[in-house]
């Protein structure tokens, strides 16, 4: 069985995550909601600590379907 080598590249910042998802999904996402996403059970999103910061894995943020809420006005 062959372990599959982390690269660097495959982890990315919260607002190059909200980034990847707004381009996909046609619609605003904002960073906080990458940071929610990850606590969440329902689509969990692997986190790697740096420091301060934190890096969520591409990989999984690739395969969230997420849908539009209706902004309360």
């Amino acid at each position: 069985m062959t372990k599959k080598i982390n690269k660097f590249e495959d982890w990315i910042t919260a607002n190059k995550a909200a980034q990847l998802l707004s381009d996909k999904m046609g619609y605003p996402v904002p960073s906080r909601y990458i940071r929610q996403l990850a606590k969440s059970k329902r689509h969990p999103v692997r986190t790697k600590s740096l420091g301060y910061h934190k890096l969520y894995n591409r990989e999984d943020l690739e395969k969230v379907i997420i849908k539009q809420r209706l902004s309360h006005v």
